[in-house]
């Protein structure tokens, strides 16, 4: 039996920020069939705020304008998930969203709906996973 460790790679997505906006970093899949991207938030702040997540999908790596939205039945679980700090259960939680695309590089994408200045800090890690050859670095 394979353990775990040796078979997952875990890599940033986007670091924890306060006010998530935009691009994450840029997830290289090769030697991958698939990713798990896991958000998660910190104590939601007194401001009202909203996070939306989804997946955008590149064959290169490159700016906003190489990246495009993620097919529908290509995200697990989505096609996206939001952080509302007007909701106390989405205060210390965990999302995700699963990739089963066929592009190379994948990045998350955020986008804030705010009245005010929130102070929520939220991050994204990927976990990639069904590698081509385990064990992974």
């Amino acid at each position: 039996m394979r353990d775990l460790f040796n078979s997952y790679k875990a890599v940033p997505a986007f670091g924890p920020v306060a006010r998530p906006a935009g691009l994450g970093i840029s997830v290289d899949l090769t030697g991958f069939e698939g990713a798990l991207f896991v958000f998660q938030s910190g104590a939601m702040g007194a401001v009202a705020g909203t996070y939306t997540w989804k997946l955008q999908e590149s064959s290169v790596v490159g700016g906003a304008g190489a990246y495009t939205d993620v097919a529908a039945e290509d995200v697990l679980g989505g096609p996206t998930v939001v952080f509302d700090q007007a909701v106390g259960a989405d205060a210390n939680a965990t999302k995700k969203l699963g990739y089963i695309g066929k592009q190379r590089y994948v990045k998350v994408f955020s986008t804030e709906a705010t009245a005010g200045v929130p102070t929520s800090i939220v991050g994204a890690s990927a976990v990639l996973g069904r590698p081509r050859h385990a064990p992974v670095a």
